[in-house]
């Protein structure tokens, strides 16, 4: 309905135009009494419906399909019906059988056929009086049908490019999640390998913990948002996993605040960030620090996540950055001029400070 509404208040106006700005325009409807006018005002009428009807039928159904001969009949017919239609509309001697007399000079009898008892000779007229009312109904219908037609094409053709961007950008979008995702269980099974390998007794819960992982991958995955509230149980039960092989070296604190009820979020969008503090932000050698808080406010989330850095040798450095660079880019897709994000590096520390509205 809201795209109909500037239609419905476009129309009048533009149909008000031949109106007030005709000559015969007296402050009534009696200039629609006025043949010239009614012409006028047919014909613009006329170009109004051929907008439409070249932008919704003509240019989809033909053009957009390269049926380009089809596409050039329609148009040509149109166009013949635009400077036509206003003169059999308003004329009824459109046709006309009874023109002016025309004088014969010596006119010479043919056959059985007796010449006229006046001496003149009578021949059907077509259309107006002369080549030239042919010429002004053409003329008076070129740039009208110009307009429409190429302001038609116009909007469907920037209507397509939007078309083709909307589809590049969901396309590109799958395809930072199918490149994430696969990031993520890779190192979920790195974890689970090493606990096995250790025999540890956190390895049942470990396993649940993955369950639960994999089954919110494949069941979210295909959505655009999903629940704030299941996006944060997934990274809890992420932070689960990365813990088990940690020890006590590791200076760990989450602090989740606010009510995450009634907020949808773009999937995989945060847990990148994890990922990246705990690879370079744990080291069983020294003494690792990472902290990670959730606050949510009048609809805006602020994930803020920090680690000092620890590990410099990380064997995945490549598909770290890789991985980071993609989650910029979904940022930026899903969320463009309602997120603010602030990164805070030296070589000692290294914090993430990102602001959604989520509204």
């Amino acid at each position: 309905m809201k795209k109909l509404v500037p239609h419905i208040i476009l129309i009048p106006l533009l149909l008000s135009i031949p109106i007030v700005s005709s000559p015969d325009f007296d402050g009534t409807l009696s200039v629609f009494r006025v043949s010239p006018f009614q012409r006028e005002f047919i014909r613009f009428v006329l170009v109004i419906f051929f907008f439409y009807l070249n932008l919704n039928i003509f240019l989809p159904r033909f053009y957009g399909k390269k049926r380009f001969l089809a596409f050039t009949i329609c148009i040509f017919i149109s166009f013949g019906l635009m400077v036509a239609l206003p003169y059999l509309l308003t004329s009824g001697n459109f046709f006309s059988q009874n023109p002016p007399p025309m004088e014969m000079k010596n006119p010479m009898p043919s056959g059985n056929m007796p010449p006229p008892m006046d001496g003149k000779q009578h021949f059907p007229q077509f259309g107006p009086q002369n080549d030239a009312s042919y010429h002004q109904m053409i003329f008076s219908s070129v740039l009208p049908f110009l307009f429409s037609f190429l302001s038609s094409l116009f909007i469907f053709r920037n209507n397509e490019k939007k078309e083709l961007e909307r589809s590049k950008a969901k396309a590109e979008l799958l395809n930072l999640k199918y490149q994430l995702q696969p990031h993520f269980l890779f190192n979920i099974l790195n974890s689970i390998y090493s606990l096995a390998l250790l025999k540890s007794d956190d390895a049942p819960n470990g396993i649940l913990k993955l369950s639960n992982v994999m089954r919110y991958v494949v069941q979210e995955s295909s959505k655009d948002f999903v629940d704030l509230s299941k996006e944060i149980e997934y990274i809890k039960d992420y932070i689960a996993l990365q813990l088990i092989r940690t020890d006590s070296s590791l200076d760990f604190k989450y602090t989740e605040i606010g009510d995450l009820k009634n907020l949808k979020i773009a999937p995989f969008i945060l847990v990148n960030f994890i990922e990246n503090a705990f690879k370079y932000g744990f080291n069983a050698e020294e003494n690792s620090k990472i902290s990670i808080k959730v606050i949510v406010q009048e609809g805006v989330l602020n994930f803020v996540v920090f680690n000092k850095i620890v590990n410099t040798h990380v064997n995945e450095e490549n598909s770290l950055k890789v991985g980071l660079k993609n989650t910029f880019e979904h940022l930026n897709q899903v969320y463009p001029e309602k997120h603010t994000i602030k990164i805070n590096e030296n070589d000692e520390t290294y914090e993430v400070d990102l602001k959604i509205s989520l509204i």
